[in-house]
């Protein structure tokens, strides 16, 4: 997992992201027997109640984390991996279980006061599994963290640009936008493959290729062929 954390142990930005020290959390709740199974079980039931009534679609989750999967392939990681990514990547949006019915169950675009409510889903995502041991799960609450921080510093919550920004989250981040484009919403319509590669590749209104990794986005080009055929 060390890759795909990468720069895991806190972002250095104020987070607070958990880590492993002595007495940390991940080192309690080891000493807890049990206590690691009824939280994976827990969780289990919170991402079902999010996809069954999350505006994103009920698949959303497993979509996002199969093609982020398939970009991490591009980076050199092995199955095991991938797979791993895969999981933990549909743990990503799971903080907006923790936002207000009115903004979490939105079906318009929001106004900059609830836009900003949203944006705290990042923060209680990464709290919600901060206590987590099993290791999908951890690098599930690194992605709810940092997966809307952006290559140029212009994401959130913390700013972080570059390679500061692990790299499961710059991995997410592109996966995460192409669905979004593919997916219809109560605001706006599906877009097919080519237009959703063409606008995250060259940018519109509302996405600039600057916000992704560059080396993300060079992945997400070369397996294009192979994402389009992904079921829907």
């Amino acid at each position: 997992m060390d890759k795909l954390a990468s720069p895991l142990g806190g972002t250095g930005k104020g987070s607070g992201t958990p880590g492993d020290g002595p007495g940390g959390p991940w080192m309690v709740v080891a000493r807890l027997p049990g206590l690691a199974a009824l939280h994976e079980e827990a969780l289990a039931g919170m991402l079902a109640r999010l996809t069954a009534t999350d505006p994103e679609g009920p698949d959303h989750p497993m979509r996002v984390g199969r093609v982020a999967a398939m970009l991490a392939a591009e980076f050199g990681l092995d199955g095991g991996q991938c797979d791993l990514l895969a999981r933990a990547a549909t743990l990503h949006d799971v903080g907006k279980l923790a936002m207000p019915a009115d903004v979490f169950g939105h079906r318009h675009v929001l106004d900059p006061a609830a836009r900003r409510e949203m944006e705290r889903h990042t923060l209680l995502g990464a709290a919600l599994l901060a206590h987590a041991t099993a290791p999908w799960i951890r690098l599930g609450a690194l992605i709810a963290l940092t997966h809307h921080e952006r290559w140029d510093g212009s994401g959130y919550p913390d700013g972080l640009s570059g390679e500061e920004i692990p790299l499961a989250a710059r991995l997410v981040a592109v996966a995460d936008v192409y669905d979004a484009l593919r997916s219809e919403r109560p605001y706006k319509g599906a877009q097919d493959h080519d237009e959703a590669m063409r606008r995250i590749l060259e940018g519109d209104d509302r996405i600039r290729p600057g916000q992704f990794d560059p080396a993300v986005l060079a992945a997400l080009q070369r397996r294009a062929p192979d994402i389009a055929l992904l079921p829907r």
